[in-house]
């Protein structure tokens, strides 16, 4: 059986940064374990809805485990998406969208700069 790789979600951390992240490692991977504690689960939970909306992944498993630790009880979250057959075509798709829009940017700015 493959590894699947991990993704271990902060409270922190912003879903758009979740997303680009996730979408990086799946470049390599087929399936990734977005794993978010209490304070970090809704942003793991949107990266995760986001990414399946667009086309890029599809959930294969989603559970929850409490761990103990020094009498304190941990919660994690752990999303398993997997890529779909699509997956390299939105996502380059993506990219050059992403690069068309900085250079109309750099363009724009350019124009302004020389009035």
């Amino acid at each position: 059986m493959e590894a699947i790789g991990e993704l271990e979600v902060k409270e922190y951390d912003h879903v758009k940064r979740v997303m680009h992240l996730a979408k990086d490692l799946l470049l390599s991977q087929e399936r990734l374990n977005l794993i978010a504690g209490t304070n970090s689960s809704p942003t793991a939970t949107k990266a995760a809805e986001n990414l399946v909306r667009f086309g890029y992944v599809t959930y294969e498993n989603i559970q929850t485990l409490t761990e103990v630790k020094n009498d304190r009880r941990f919660i994690k979250l752990i999303i398993t998406i997997k890529k779909t057959s699509d997956f390299k075509k939105i996502y380059d798709a993506n990219k050059e969208e992403v690069k068309k829009k900085q250079e109309e940017r750099q363009a724009k700015e350019k124009t302004t700069e020389g009035k």
